[in-house]
């Protein structure tokens, strides 16, 4: 508690040392020491407090002398650390009393770490600032000042009130530190693991460069790239900053096509001619009128004479390897038509920030947000054909394009290339720093999606998820609905059984068959109640197994008695929480090459499960699969909100699952040599060879007690067995069919919470393989 007094609490009971219990309303509220106020000119409070829900983050509300008031609260932001957060507060010498609200982020038992205020570490504030280009700073600077002169401005009148009272400044100083806060806090977060990871390897050598060229001649096709970029009143230094970024490049056939939409600023065209002039890669056109960006990123693309196309905003940088990079993947895929790239965020307070690294390409993942995005990179007579950028879809116009050209061609044309060879700056009003930046490019990303939809046929609509930027996936119904029988292996459990069924009778569909294969159960009220559920011929059949347990052969002899067109998999231990599960399923399952369907499982105390499998992730020997996300909070938003939208897997539990009975048939069912584990791992698998795809949706919903009938893998011969399934898994398909194509290479295969690896795992093609690193 250093650095702070009058301290008092609400809602909180200390049960021990640096234990507490806190609940949604706790509060905790203090005042900056004296000698802290009158000796700084900004002071970090810093909170230590596990476990917490990051989808419910802790508020600060800052006093200037008013009392509290939303416009005065920010929220704590993320330190170094799985539960460190923390928050810088300028001009503590105006601060009258701080107040921390936990709001829901940490309910129950929780560890008190840290909880302290101190001087804020001027080297930590200006870290890296003196080293950026005068651009960036300038960038910076001028975010900060804008954003503070924005809250002067809307608190002019109680500001002007301050004066004639004797409150000191209290508006003013509050305006101040809204606007240097507001800054902060909307710049994305800077990992400095991240920040190690991109300066290694964006650093070029002298020896790169001598390699690259080496490497260039013997590319069996060396691609023109033809830079698309729309301009529109950028600030001239960061439009100089992504111009120098191409001149830059180790890769020396491109050029750059220009279209500025009627700037309204005579320096931005000024500027554009001067650099072609000293360029003749830059080509440029003036517009007459404003046409906006679709328009004018046709307009530039009308100039282009290149290969492909890769598309630029007017204030982005590339990496000087980008372009080299993309052609060696050309090379290394003749026929590609579509390539994209991971990207990140350079943020407002100069740092690399927010990496997304990408998995391969996913039309499903698409429906939920523009996965494909920067660095795009379009093949022209490709982009020609579907018509280019269409007008109407502002904001949106790359996202449409790209929906309209993967129409065109097959998936296998369209490559990802897993290495960030782009750099999104933030700046206000900017989409980089919140997807609420510009609403209209949600609503024309909705158009877009609903418009793919309707050219595909698909029983699928676009709607609003309730996350800033992100979409859902409405199920349409479908005609003549096929039949489903859920096939539901259990022993004894009635405790679990009983839910599980009453559960599905809620959600009563007169096309739905339940198989319930019991393993020898030996409870009478078990037997009991199977005898019941089997006196219901028209829902119910109950199939008698006396074998020793292997869920796999007890699965294959639910789906023989089964009469579905659709097979459900389904433990016993889950209960539903989606009433339209089946209507989902069937329209999912109306899609040629969708092959099965997983669910978004919750453990009872609203934890994840899963949603979905990552192969050959998480630390063990050998390492075989882990669930995504497992053990998150159920309302965390994680990787860019992969923990909450749908998208395809590799595989999918078995716990719960949808596919086509004429599907099962073709594959023959689940193998039984996998008697407990990675038998649905590898009938996924089995399914992906068929072409099919695999997709989690997040509409359907269960609560899984997990294991319960069974009990886990703990006791010295469930642990021998699970390691020698996993061996046979090891066996049967070996390390390159154990690669996960949804999960990043530059994430750390210890484990699935996406943490930066130390290095990618996989080649880094414009660094020599046989040269030292560094």
């Amino acid at each position: 508690m250093a650095g702070m007094t009058d301290l008092r609490i609400e809602g909180i009971e200390v049960i021990g040392a640096g234990k507490v219990v806190l609940d949604a309303h706790s509060k905790v509220f203090f005042k900056i020491k004296p000698y802290l106020k009158l000796s700084a000119l900004s002071v970090q409070f810093i909170v230590s407090v596990r476990p917490v829900d990051t989808a419910r983050p802790m508020r600060v509300y800052i006093d200037h002398g008013r009392g509290y008031t939303v416009a005065g609260s920010y929220l704590l932001q993320p330190l170094e650390g799985e539960s460190r957060f923390g928050i810088h507060i300028p001009l503590p010498q105006f601060v009258h009393e701080v107040r921390i609200d936990f709001q829901g982020a940490v309910v129950g038992a929780a560890e008190l770490d840290a909880f302290y205020i101190q001087r804020s570490d001027p080297r930590a504030l200006l870290r890296n600032f003196l080293d950026l280009s005068e651009a960036d700073q300038r960038t910076i600077i001028t975010g900060k000042v804008s954003s503070v002169v924005a809250a002067i401005r809307s608190r002019r009148t109680e500001i002007e009130q301050d004066v004639a009272t004797s409150i000191p400044m209290a508006g003013l100083s509050s305006a101040v530190s809204h606007g240097l806060l507001w800054s902060a806090i909307h710049s994305a977060h800077s990992d400095p693991l991240y920040r190690s990871f991109i300066g290694r390897f964006n650093h070029l050598t002298e020896g790169d460069r001598a390699w690259m060229r080496q490497r260039a001649e013997s590319f069996g096709t060396k691609p023109f790239f033809s830079v698309v970029m729309p301009v529109y009143n950028p600030p001239v230094d960061l439009l100089i900053e992504a111009v120098r970024s191409l001149q830059a490049q180790t890769y020396p056939h491109w050029e750059l096509c220009l279209a500025d939409d009627a700037s309204p600023d005579f320096a931005v065209r000024n500027t554009i001619v001067r650099l072609a002039e000293e360029d003749p890669r830059i080509r440029y056109v003036f517009r007459e009128t404003n046409g906006h960006i679709s328009e004018s990123s046709n307009a530039a693309a009308a100039l282009a004479a290149g290969d492909y196309l890769v598309l630029m905003d007017n204030d982005d940088f590339l990496p000087a390897h980008a372009l080299w990079t993309a052609a060696y993947y050309i090379d290394q895929n003749p026929g590609c038509k579509l390539l994209y790239s991971d990207e990140d965020k350079f943020n407002l307070e100069g740092f690399h920030a927010d990496p997304y690294f990408k998995g391969d390409f996913d039309r499903f993942l698409m429906y939920g947000h523009n996965l494909f995005s920067h660095l795009g990179i379009y093949d022209r007579a490709l982009f020609n054909e579907v018509g280019g950028f269409r007008k109407g879809y502002e904001g949106s116009q790359d996202y449409d394009l790209t929906l309209r050209c993967m129409e065109r061609i097959d998936e296998k044309q369209i490559v990802h290339i897993p290495h960030v060879l782009y750099h999104w700056r933030q700046v206000l009003g900017s989409t980089a720093i919140g997807a609420g930046q510009k609403d209209y490019a949600f609503e024309a990303a909705k158009r877009s999606i609903n418009s793919h939809f309707e050219r595909m046929a698909y029983p699928l609509r676009s709607v609003d998820s309730g996350i800033p930027g992100i979409a859902s996936v409405q199920t349409l119904t479908v005609e003549n609905p096929q039949t489903i029988s859920i096939v539901i292996p259990t022993r004894n459990g009635l405790g679990v059984l009983k839910p599980c069924i009453e559960s599905l009778m809620r959600v009563a569909d007169p096309l739905v068959q339940i198989v319930i294969v019991d393993n020898f159960s030996d409870d009478a009220e078990t037997l009991a109640y199977l005898d019941e559920l089997r006196r219901d011929r028209n829902r119910f059949v109950v199939v008698r197994s006396e074998t020793d347990f292997n869920f796999s052969h007890l699965c294959n002899l639910g789906v023989q008695r089964a009469t579905g067109e659709i097979i459900c998999l389904l433990n016993n231990d889950t209960e539903v929480v989606t009433t339209d599960l089946f209507h989902r399923v069937r329209a999912w399952l109306s899609i040629d090459d969708v092959g099965m369907v997983g669910a978004r499982l919750l453990f009872p105390d609203g934890f994840l499960q899963h949603f979905g499998v990552y192969l050959g992730i998480g630390g063990g020997d050998p390492e075989i699969a882990v669930h995504a996300h497992f053990r998150r909070p159920g309302a965390e938003h994680t990787q860019f909100s992969k923990s909450k939208i749908l998208q395809q897997f590799a595989a999918v539990t078995a716990a719960c699952c949808f596919m086509r009975r004429t599907d099962w048939d073709q594959i023959g069912g689940m193998d039984e040599s996998f008697a407990v584990a990675y038998n649905d791992v590898d009938l996924c698998l089995r399914v992906r060879q068929q072409g099919l795809k695999i997709i989690c949706d997040p509409g359907i919903t269960m609560i899984h007690k997990e294991s319960i009938t069974r009990g886990a893998d703990v006791n010295p011969t469930k642990v021998v067995r699970l390691k020698r399934e996993a061996e046979h898994m090891m066996a049967k398909w070996g390390a390159e069919g154990l690669r996960d194509p949804f999960f990043s290479p530059n994430f750390s295969a210890r484990s699935p919470y996406f943490e930066v690896g130390e290095s990618p795992r996989g080649p880094v093609p414009w660094k020599d393989p046989e040269a030292a690193p560094g």
